[in-house]
């Protein structure tokens, strides 16, 4: 399960996670911010939560941005514990977006 925080700042509703290498993907970002079918977001960001960095920014059509105020005062109120709406995505879900499949090698 992967928690996604939601908050809203100068019209634009934000998603902030933290950093998955699967998730990281255009495709992917833009079914996970679809208004329609996915949690509905105008920008995504990606953070490395235990060091409070952000590590990408995308928008609601997949692709890689410079980041702005906006999105560094989003990853500011996550940080500081502050967010409007929490998100439980299973990975259920996450595996019908994921678009390019990790593939894991068992040691033996």
């Amino acid at each position: 399960m992967q928690i996604v925080y939601g908050l809203d700042i100068n019209n634009l509703k934000y998603l902030v996670l933290d950093y998955n290498e699967s998730l990281m993907n255009g495709d992917t970002v833009r079914k996970l911010a679809a208004f329609r079918s996915g949690l509905g977001a105008d920008r995504v960001v990606f953070m490395d939560m235990v060091h409070d960095t952000v590590i990408a920014i995308y928008n609601a059509e997949g692709h890689n941005v410079v980041p702005d105020l906006n999105d560094f005062k989003a990853a500011r109120t996550i940080s500081a514990g502050s967010h409007e709406r929490e998100y439980h995505v299973t990975d259920y879900y996450l595996s019908t977006i994921v678009s390019e499949k990790t593939l894991i090698k068992a040691a033996c």
